[in-house]
């Protein structure tokens, strides 16, 4: 946590730093670089707050319930029940 924090600060801190220059240097090029940073560090916050509550879900320990585990559904048997349709569709 400590480190993303500072991560952010420093994101936070350079893009203040290049809007800075782009304001001073009256460069556009900087400016968008700021705009960059700036959103790579909201892009930071919320990767963070969206696997924080998905890593403290699976810290648990608790198994996942049948509810929410993944169908898996063999495409084999879709296309042997689809030709085997076909097929007897097709005969006289």
């Amino acid at each position: 946590m400590a480190i993303l924090l500072l991560l952010v600060l420093a994101l936070v801190l350079w893009s203040v730093r290049l809007l800075h220059s782009a304001y001073r240097l009256q460069d556009f090029s900087l400016l968008l670089a700021s705009g960059l940073v700036a959103i790579s560090a909201g892009g930071v916050i919320f990767v963070y707050s969206l696997m924080n509550g998905c890593v403290g879900y699976l810290s648990q320990g608790q198994p996942i319930p049948e509810s929410d585990a993944l169908v898996i559904v063999s495409d084999v048997a879709y296309f042997e029940n689809a030709s085997e349709a076909a097929a007897s569709s097709s005969s006289p």
